[in-house]
């Protein structure tokens, strides 16, 4: 039984099935938003955290130790969010 509409004929859905279809294409369109605005926020930070330690003359040691914090709080998020999705 070939359940594919042939040409010329359409496909009935039921407004549930509607309504769950918009409120799922919402959520991606909100989810994949705040994702590209989250890294757009995150790339600027790292840019104002790089000009300031280039303009303080800073080793490359003590750049990675001025970065270290924000590592370790990046990785925590990280290994929060991937704990939730595995729940």
């Amino acid at each position: 039984m070939d359940m594919a509409a042939t040409e010329g004929e359409q496909i009935q859905f039921s407004g549930h099935t509607l309504d769950k279809a918009i409120k799922a294409k919402v959520h991606l369109e909100n989810y994949y938003s705040n994702l590209i605005a989250q890294h757009i926020e995150r790339k600027s930070r790292h840019e104002k955290l790089e000009e300031t330690m280039k303009e303080e003359g800073l080793t490359e040691e003590q750049k990675q130790e001025k970065e270290k914090p924000t590592c370790i709080k990046r990785d925590r998020i990280f290994k929060t969010k991937t704990f939730k999705i595995r729940c």
